[in-house]
């Protein structure tokens, strides 16, 4: 089995999330109301936020009322969320082994720009794991390939798999997921809802 990608670099990166924070709320605002065509958001809904970075998409999720659950595997990020969104469930656990959350237990998993940074085979080791911890639908919010220049150039910093997972995106996830609907939402990402099961 395929460990954990290094947590360090993100450890790193944290002062940078926090800067993008504030310019991706347009996006992500975007982003859940179409999904929210998609797949109901409603106060009675589970919904978990995989690796969710400094709440981004915790931030857009609260006006729905949803029960929020999040996951985050490093430190620092981790402990930001916690002091910033007190009321949310949280673990500090990575996407591949998220042993705190039940079995089937979530209807809605999302990822938002998260995938493309790990590593193919840790990539396949976290489908597996939503798979086991959601029962209705996993929500991949990602960059598309006609993404920008400057969003290249970061995720060249960044040193993760961003261009192979741009080109293979949609038929990564198809093989993993028994139906995907790809749908864009603004300049720079597509939703990928992918449904756990036929």
């Amino acid at each position: 089995m395929t460990t954990s990608p290094s947590v360090g670099k993100w450890t790193w990166f944290t002062p940078v999330m926090h800067v993008l924070d504030p310019l991706r709320q347009k996006q992500m605002r975007r982003s859940l109301k179409l999904l929210s065509t998609q797949f109901p958001l409603l106060p009675t809904t589970r919904v978990l936020d995989v690796a969710c970075g400094t709440g981004t998409l915790l931030k857009a999720l609260l006006p729905y009322g949803c029960e929020v659950t999040a996951t985050e595997p490093t430190g620092p990020m981790f402990r930001h969320v916690q002091r910033r969104f007190p009321g949310v469930r949280a673990y500090q656990e990575p996407a591949h082994a998220m042993r705190s959350v039940p079995d089937k237990s979530q209807d809605l998993s999302i990822v938002s720009a998260t995938l493309h940074g790990l590593p193919p085979e840790y990539r396949q080791q976290v489908y597996r794991e939503l798979t086991r911890v959601t029962r209705g639908a996993v929500a991949v919010l990602d960059y598309h390939r006609n993404s920008s220049p400057l969003i290249a150039l970061i995720e060249l910093a960044e040193g993760g798999d961003y261009f192979r997972f741009m080109r293979n995106a949609d038929r990564e996830l198809r093989s993993a997921f028994p139906s995907v609907k790809t749908t864009r939402c603004g300049d720079v990402e597509s939703l990928y809802l992918c449904r756990v099961a036929p």
